[in-house]
């Protein structure tokens, strides 16, 4: 979604329950985003944040900022899980240390959002490595995560085939993933990259779902009403 906060804006308005902010693969960090979250917020949306990697600070900054969910990737076993749980909370159930500027932005009082922070939280944690691939189960009981989510294109690589997301191996995995994550009460998640792909994971049962994007959709939808107007436009000058 890169840095603007008018994208944010507009991704927020069409109606979707959470909205993508990427820091992992992108080139900027916390300071670069800090107004996206507050303006995702005041559109009633849940702005997710995903982090480089398994780093309290980086998990600090990007809730501090104003993520209500936070994404760690490449996390491997359950004892990391736990590791992003503590990073992510503020004491007793972590170790978070205090001081979420967002809320000077959305005029939200300390002693109101304090004492409920860490019930709005969502961590998330995204299996990717060969290592998670066989810890799925212990990261799904962990106290604090609430979804465990599949990234299928390292998985691709993780099972030997990479880029391959549709080869049988992968798609065995994924089809098999929520099973594995749900039947100890917590949510699977995946990205995928169309419509098509979506409906076919909530059918194989994932319900927390990324798909689509601002910039590509625009693109792709410009291209497509210029192909049909370049059309219109041959078929009247014949």
């Amino acid at each position: 979604m890169g840095t603007s906060p008018l994208a944010a804006k507009l991704t927020a308005s069409t109606g979707v329950d959470f909205v993508w902010i990427d820091t992992e693969h992108a080139s900027f960090g916390a300071e670069s985003i800090e107004m996206l979250p507050p303006v995702v917020r005041q559109s009633g949306v849940m702005p997710m944040i995903r982090v480089a990697g398994l780093d309290p600070w980086l998990i600090k900054k990007a809730l501090d900022i104003g993520a209500q969910a936070i994404m760690i990737p490449q996390v491997d076993n359950a004892e990391q899980a736990r590791l992003a749980v503590q990073y992510a909370k503020y004491p007793p159930q972590g170790s978070r240390g205090i001081s979420p500027m967002w809320t000077f932005y959305n005029d939200v009082d300390w002693g109101k959002y304090l004492p409920v922070a860490n019930d709005e939280i969502m961590v998330i944690v995204q299996v990717e490595s060969p290592e998670a691939v066989n810890h799925v189960e212990a990261m799904a009981q962990v106290d604090g995560v609430d979804v465990v989510f599949a990234g299928p294109m390292d998985l691709s690589a993780s099972l030997g085939h990479i880029g391959q997301i549709s080869h049988p191996d992968v798609q065995k995995f994924l089809e098999e993933f929520p099973a594995r994550v749900t039947k100890y009460g917590k949510t699977a998640g995946i990205a995928v990259g169309s419509y098509e792909q979506a409906a076919l994971a909530w059918t194989r049962g994932y319900r927390f779902i990324n798909f689509g994007n601002l910039y590509f959709d625009g693109v792709h939808g410009l291209k497509a009403n210029l192909a049909k107007l370049y059309e219109h436009a041959r078929v009247t000058t014949a």
